[in-house]
């Protein structure tokens, strides 16, 4: 019998079972299925889930119907760079300022008591993916230390601090500090059994001039927390630590890493994505580094390709965790600068009352490349970005594996980049950075325009909405402050990869979120912050 002589209401109930990437393939196979599909509001919401590599939130009482009307907003919010909202902070310049979690902070140092005390500030930005609030929460902190990695997980009411601490004596090594707080009050979080992490590193006391030690990266996972911090010399060499916590239980560290342009992304709390530039005869931790009486040097070694290794965190039966590294093309040796490109895709549990949100099963991977100029391999940019499906990443099964390039290549996007390109981001399937257009000869911007801004959608299941779009859409002038370009990237021959660009002020900085763009412009004695966010506000009740 075939399934369409069954009755319209069984093919609902049937198809209603489904799960939304079920329904999309469904939708893709059959066109008769599709027109059901699109007649129904529930079943629709369930298809365009998939079609945009999102997932439902957690049940709260909100119709299928106001759902669908927010995702159809945040749909075409972003492809068309067209905000719903503007929001305007203007502040003194700050010592670190950033994006986490969907909160913005920015700290710096303020007298206090003849001494010095650190201030806080961290803001929750806008979402349309939420049920309005009549005031955006706002918190400032006083913090006793210096400041200098700030991470936020809201879902469970997180927020780690990193404090590089130089003890006073020269006799003691330098130690990274990390201390577990509570996101809203700033106390010693109630789930850490040791609120405060610390590190010694294999750094002691001060350091020639043109030395600089930084911490690099703090991420949260679930009960996992890590910590990079580099060491890098006058020439940018470096070397790199990263040290991963279980910030529950306390205790000594569970990973410990060591390795030249190290960057690192969890993938989840038993694997880590771990971007390195190794040595032709050394391993990934060793290192090649030389100590003298006035400093650290580096020594000259052969380099083989990037690579990216998958690095399973907890041992099994006292045995050293397994790792599967991949190579990159043996092209790409040249490389002065490997970076995982930060990813603000919440891989944790969604707030309750988040519609809808990135599907942790779609997340990508994104590694940018700079190479030497006089390194430049044939048919690539100065600056590259290798893009991949996480999924793609088989399992560990082995001690240590290593994959080629020629073997792994198909599953990759290679993007090449304008020269000036910088913070580089992903979420979700979306890659962001920007550009100052006064280093970019013979660019033409708007009116009072020196920076652009770009955002490139990498969802291929897209690509007729978004092609649709591009012939359709003019630019636009948005409150008289933005003008949005559109175009669409071409790759390999295909041109589903579409390009939004907005030219706007003169930009030091750029993050992204999951709902916004935010912009930071430092100049003067103080820092403008734009923020625009994406979607169709909420309207109606649970």
């Amino acid at each position: 019998m075939s399934f369409f002589t069954l009755s319209s209401d069984i093919i609902l109930i049937i198809l209603e079972e489904l799960d939304p990437v079920s329904l999309f393939h469904f939708c893709l196979a059959s066109r008769t299925i599709y027109d059901i599909v699109t007649h129904s509001t529930t079943l629709r919401y369930s298809y365009e889930l998939a079609l945009c590599g999102l997932r439902n939130g957690p049940p709260d009482g909100y119709s299928p119907n106001i759902r669908l009307l927010s995702l159809l907003g945040y749909k075409r919010g972003w492809p068309t760079l067209s905000p719903s909202a503007e929001d305007k902070l203007c502040i003194t310049p700050p010592t670190i300022i950033g994006v986490s979690g969907n909160y913005l902070f920015h700290a710096s140092q303020s007298p206090l008591n003849n001494g010095f005390e650190w201030i806080l500030h961290v803001y929750q930005l806008r979402s349309f993916r939420m049920a309005p609030k009549p005031r955006l929460p706002y918190y400032q902190h006083n913090v006793p230390f210096e400041i200098r990695k700030v991470a936020i997980d809201p879902s469970q009411e997180l927020m780690v601090l990193a404090q590089l601490f130089i003890p006073p004596q020269q006799n003691s090594a330098i130690a990274v500090m990390l201390h577990i707080r509570n996101l809203y009050v700033c106390q010693d979080h109630a789930r850490a059994v040791q609120p405060r992490l610390s590190f010694q590193t294999d750094w002691w006391g001060d350091f020639p001039p043109g030395q600089r030690l930084s911490i690099e990266q703090v991420q949260i996972c679930g009960s996992l927390v890590a910590v990079s911090v580099r060491l890098e010399l006058e020439t940018g060499e470096g070397t790199t630590e990263l040290v991963v916590f279980n910030w529950c239980r306390g205790g000594s560290p569970v990973r410990t890493f060591t390795g030249d342009l190290l960057s690192f992304d969890f993938i989840d709390e038993s694997r880590l994505a771990v971007a390195s530039h190794p040595d032709d005869d050394e391993s990934d931790d060793s290192t090649t580094w030389e100590r003298g009486s006035d400093g650290l040097y580096a020594s000259e070694k052969g380099k083989r390709p990037p690579q990216i290794t998958i690095q399973e965190i907890y041992r099994v039966h006292n045995e050293f965790p397994n790792s599967r590294s991949y190579e990159f093309a043996e092209a790409w040796t040249g490389v002065c600068f490997v970076q995982l490109c930060p990813s603000h895709s919440l891989n944790s549990s969604p707030l309750p009352g988040t519609l809808f949100h990135n599907d942790p099963s779609c997340r990508l991977t994104a590694v940018l490349l700079e190479f030497q100029p006089h390194s430049i391999p044939s048919g690539c940019s100065r600056k590259i970005v290798i893009v991949f499906d996480q999924s793609k990443l088989t399992p560990v099964e082995e001690r240590f594996d290593t994959v080629r390039w020629e073997d792994w290549q198909h599953h990759c996007m290679v993007l090449n980049l304008p020269d000036h390109a910088d913070a580089v981001q992903l979420c979700g399937r979306r890659l962001t950075f920007f550009e100052n257009l006064k280093d970019v000869p013979g660019t033409q911007a708007a009116v009072d325009s020196a920076s652009r801004a770009h955002v490139l959608d990498l969802n291929p299941w897209t690509a007729k909405f978004l092609w649709s779009l591009s012939r359709t859409n003019p630019p636009w002038r948005w409150r008289d402050t933005l003008t949005s370009l559109s175009t669409v990237f071409a790759h390999r021959g295909s041109r589903y990869v579409r390009t939004s660009t907005v030219d706007t002020i003169n930009l030091t900085w750029m993050d992204t979120t999951e709902d916004s763009l935010v912009f930071y412009d430092e100049r003067e004695g103080q820092c403008l912050i734009r923020i625009l966010t994406f979607g169709k506000e909420v309207r109606g009740s649970p």
